[in-house]
Protein backbone atom coordinates (compact mmCIF):
# COMPACT_ATOMS: atom_id res chain seq x y z
CA UNK A 1 0.00 0.00 0.00
CA UNK A 2 1.06 3.45 -0.55
CA UNK A 3 3.02 5.51 2.39
CA UNK A 4 1.45 8.90 3.82
CA UNK A 5 3.93 10.58 1.92
CA UNK A 6 1.82 9.48 -0.69
CA UNK A 7 -1.87 10.61 -0.18
CA UNK A 8 0.06 13.86 1.38
CA UNK A 9 0.30 14.68 -2.52
CA UNK A 10 -1.92 16.50 -3.93
CA UNK A 11 -4.48 14.37 -6.08
CA UNK A 12 -2.92 15.73 -9.69
CA UNK A 13 0.70 14.63 -8.98
CA UNK A 14 -1.07 11.25 -7.59
CA UNK A 15 -2.63 10.65 -10.43
CA UNK A 16 0.20 11.72 -12.89
CA UNK A 17 2.03 8.92 -11.05
CA UNK A 18 -0.74 6.44 -11.58
CA UNK A 19 -1.55 7.35 -14.75
CA UNK A 20 2.57 6.64 -15.94
CA UNK A 21 2.44 3.47 -13.93
CA UNK A 22 -0.70 2.36 -16.20
CA UNK A 23 1.23 3.19 -19.29
CA UNK A 24 4.08 1.18 -18.30
CA UNK A 25 2.32 -1.58 -17.32
CA UNK A 26 0.06 -1.59 -20.30
CA UNK A 27 3.63 -1.46 -22.74
CA UNK A 28 4.87 -4.52 -21.45
CA UNK A 29 4.50 -7.48 -18.57
CA UNK A 30 4.98 -6.91 -15.02
CA UNK A 31 8.94 -8.43 -14.98
CA UNK A 32 9.98 -6.18 -17.91
CA UNK A 33 8.58 -3.13 -16.35
CA UNK A 34 10.81 0.20 -15.67
CA UNK A 35 10.77 1.84 -12.53
CA UNK A 36 12.42 4.60 -14.45
CA UNK A 37 10.49 4.76 -17.19
CA UNK A 38 7.68 5.86 -14.52
CA UNK A 39 9.61 7.92 -12.91
CA UNK A 40 10.75 9.71 -15.96
CA UNK A 41 7.47 9.74 -16.98
CA UNK A 42 5.68 11.00 -14.09
CA UNK A 43 8.56 13.51 -13.88
CA UNK A 44 9.92 12.75 -10.00
CA UNK A 45 13.19 11.42 -8.79
CA UNK A 46 14.03 7.70 -8.15
CA UNK A 47 14.05 8.20 -4.14
CA UNK A 48 10.40 10.66 -4.25
CA UNK A 49 9.23 6.93 -5.55
CA UNK A 50 10.42 5.03 -2.97
CA UNK A 51 8.57 7.52 -0.24
CA UNK A 52 5.84 6.83 -1.67
CA UNK A 53 5.93 2.75 -2.49
CA UNK A 54 7.77 0.29 -1.67
CA UNK A 55 9.03 -1.36 -4.71
CA UNK A 56 7.73 -1.83 -8.26
CA UNK A 57 5.17 -4.69 -7.00
CA UNK A 58 3.34 -2.42 -4.18
CA UNK A 59 2.86 -0.14 -7.08
CA UNK A 60 1.73 -2.39 -9.50
CA UNK A 61 -0.87 -4.27 -6.61
CA UNK A 62 -1.75 -0.25 -5.62
CA UNK A 63 -2.99 0.11 -9.66
CA UNK A 64 -5.10 -2.84 -9.77
CA UNK A 65 -6.93 -2.34 -6.76
CA UNK A 66 -7.70 1.46 -7.46
CA UNK A 67 -9.03 -0.22 -11.07
CA UNK A 68 -11.01 -3.03 -9.07
CA UNK A 69 -12.73 -0.17 -7.05
CA UNK A 70 -12.97 2.09 -9.88
CA UNK A 71 -15.27 -0.79 -11.60
CA UNK A 72 -16.97 -1.73 -8.56
CA UNK A 73 -18.19 2.05 -8.17
CA UNK A 74 -19.42 1.84 -11.68
CA UNK A 75 -21.18 -1.33 -11.13
CA UNK A 76 -23.34 0.33 -8.03
CA UNK A 77 -23.99 3.38 -10.61
CA UNK A 78 -25.48 0.64 -12.88
CA UNK A 79 -27.03 -1.35 -10.64
CA UNK A 80 -28.66 1.53 -9.04
CA UNK A 81 -29.96 2.75 -12.70
CA UNK A 82 -31.35 -0.40 -13.37
CA UNK A 83 -33.56 -0.33 -10.38
CA UNK A 84 -31.26 -2.81 -8.27
CA UNK A 85 -31.39 -5.89 -11.09
CA UNK A 86 -28.22 -7.05 -10.97
CA UNK A 87 -27.74 -8.88 -14.07
CA UNK A 88 -28.94 -6.03 -16.31
CA UNK A 89 -26.07 -3.99 -14.38
CA UNK A 90 -23.39 -6.76 -15.31
CA UNK A 91 -24.51 -6.14 -19.46
CA UNK A 92 -23.79 -2.73 -19.33
CA UNK A 93 -20.65 -2.89 -17.08
CA UNK A 94 -19.57 -5.77 -19.75
CA UNK A 95 -20.62 -3.32 -22.79
CA UNK A 96 -18.89 -0.46 -20.70
CA UNK A 97 -15.49 -2.15 -20.81
CA UNK A 98 -15.47 -3.10 -23.91
CA UNK A 99 -16.60 0.10 -25.48
CA UNK A 100 -14.31 2.95 -23.36
CA UNK A 101 -11.97 0.90 -21.66
CA UNK A 102 -10.64 -2.27 -23.72
CA UNK A 103 -9.52 -0.07 -26.55
CA UNK A 104 -6.95 1.65 -24.27
CA UNK A 105 -4.26 1.51 -21.84
CA UNK A 106 -6.44 0.20 -19.32
CA UNK A 107 -7.54 -2.55 -21.66
CA UNK A 108 -3.52 -3.68 -22.23
CA UNK A 109 -3.01 -3.55 -18.78
CA UNK A 110 -5.29 -6.49 -17.76
CA UNK A 111 -4.39 -8.16 -20.84
CA UNK A 112 -0.60 -8.19 -19.75
CA UNK A 113 -2.20 -8.77 -15.77
CA UNK A 114 -3.79 -12.09 -17.22
CA UNK A 115 -1.01 -13.20 -19.95
CA UNK A 116 1.57 -12.80 -17.02
CA UNK A 117 -0.07 -13.92 -14.04
CA UNK A 118 2.63 -16.35 -13.16
CA UNK A 119 5.15 -13.78 -12.76
CA UNK A 120 7.66 -14.56 -9.73
CA UNK A 121 7.04 -12.42 -6.91
CA UNK A 122 6.73 -12.86 -3.54
CA UNK A 123 3.24 -11.78 -3.77
CA UNK A 124 1.43 -13.77 -6.09
CA UNK A 125 -1.84 -12.15 -7.91
CA UNK A 126 -4.07 -14.87 -7.48
CA UNK A 127 -7.54 -15.31 -8.93
CA UNK A 128 -9.91 -15.45 -5.51
CA UNK A 129 -13.21 -17.19 -5.79
CA UNK A 130 -15.77 -14.34 -6.57
CA UNK A 131 -17.89 -15.05 -3.63
CA UNK A 132 -14.43 -13.75 -1.51
CA UNK A 133 -14.03 -10.83 -3.75
CA UNK A 134 -17.30 -9.67 -2.66
CA UNK A 135 -17.48 -10.81 0.59
CA UNK A 136 -16.07 -7.44 2.26
CA UNK A 137 -18.48 -5.59 0.23
CA UNK A 138 -21.67 -7.51 0.46
CA UNK A 139 -23.75 -5.23 3.16
CA UNK A 140 -22.97 -2.37 0.57
CA UNK A 141 -23.95 -4.63 -2.25
CA UNK A 142 -27.31 -5.63 -0.91
CA UNK A 143 -28.18 -2.32 0.14
CA UNK A 144 -28.43 -1.00 -3.90
CA UNK A 145 -30.20 -4.85 -4.99
CA UNK A 146 -33.91 -5.02 -4.41
CA UNK A 147 -34.37 -8.77 -3.49
CA UNK A 148 -37.79 -8.77 -4.32
CA UNK A 149 -36.40 -9.46 -8.19
CA UNK A 150 -35.11 -12.68 -7.38
CA UNK A 151 -35.83 -16.11 -6.53
CA UNK A 152 -33.66 -17.40 -2.78
CA UNK A 153 -34.32 -18.08 0.52
CA UNK A 154 -30.88 -16.22 2.19
CA UNK A 155 -28.26 -13.22 1.67
CA UNK A 156 -25.68 -15.81 0.89
CA UNK A 157 -27.38 -17.66 -1.85
CA UNK A 158 -28.12 -14.28 -3.18
CA UNK A 159 -24.77 -13.44 -3.05
CA UNK A 160 -23.77 -17.26 -4.76
CA UNK A 161 -26.19 -15.75 -7.47
CA UNK A 162 -24.32 -12.39 -7.95
CA UNK A 163 -21.06 -14.58 -7.98
CA UNK A 164 -21.77 -16.59 -10.45
CA UNK A 165 -23.07 -13.68 -13.10
CA UNK A 166 -19.64 -12.12 -11.82
CA UNK A 167 -17.56 -14.85 -12.86
CA UNK A 168 -19.90 -15.61 -15.98
CA UNK A 169 -19.09 -11.85 -17.26
CA UNK A 170 -15.25 -12.06 -16.16
CA UNK A 171 -14.58 -15.24 -17.37
CA UNK A 172 -15.91 -13.62 -21.15
CA UNK A 173 -14.10 -11.11 -20.79
CA UNK A 174 -10.47 -12.73 -20.06
CA UNK A 175 -11.48 -14.58 -23.68
CA UNK A 176 -12.00 -11.76 -25.36
CA UNK A 177 -9.28 -9.89 -24.09
CA UNK A 178 -6.85 -12.83 -25.28
CA UNK A 179 -8.94 -13.62 -28.06
CA UNK A 180 -10.23 -10.22 -29.79
CA UNK A 181 -11.07 -11.69 -32.89
CA UNK A 182 -13.76 -13.55 -31.35
CA UNK A 183 -15.30 -10.49 -29.51
CA UNK A 184 -18.43 -10.83 -31.66
CA UNK A 185 -19.13 -14.12 -31.46
CA UNK A 186 -18.02 -14.18 -27.66
CA UNK A 187 -20.66 -11.38 -27.11
CA UNK A 188 -23.29 -13.34 -28.57
CA UNK A 189 -22.01 -16.21 -26.30
CA UNK A 190 -22.22 -14.40 -22.91
CA UNK A 191 -25.49 -12.91 -23.61
CA UNK A 192 -26.81 -16.79 -23.95
CA UNK A 193 -25.22 -17.47 -20.83
CA UNK A 194 -26.48 -14.59 -19.15
CA UNK A 195 -30.06 -15.14 -20.26
CA UNK A 196 -30.25 -18.57 -19.22
CA UNK A 197 -29.35 -17.61 -15.74
CA UNK A 198 -31.89 -14.74 -15.48
CA UNK A 199 -34.30 -17.10 -17.02
CA UNK A 200 -33.18 -19.28 -13.72
CA UNK A 201 -33.27 -16.52 -11.30
CA UNK A 202 -35.27 -14.31 -11.64
CA UNK A 203 -39.16 -13.85 -10.18
CA UNK A 204 -41.81 -13.82 -12.49
CA UNK A 205 -45.53 -12.27 -11.69
CA UNK A 206 -47.06 -16.16 -11.42
CA UNK A 207 -43.71 -16.20 -8.20
CA UNK A 208 -44.84 -16.27 -4.48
Amino acid sequence: MPTKTFFNLPSDKQRKLLDAGIREFSRVSFDEASINQIIQDAKISRGSFYMYFQDKEDFYFYLLQQYQLEMYDRLIHYIDLCQGEFIAAWLKLYDYLFDSCFDGNKGKLLKNVFLNMRFSTSRKLMLKPPKDIIRNLSNDLLSHIDKSLYRYQEDEELLDIFSFVMLTSMSSIVYTLMNPEDRSCEKENYDRRIEIIRSGVIRRNKDV
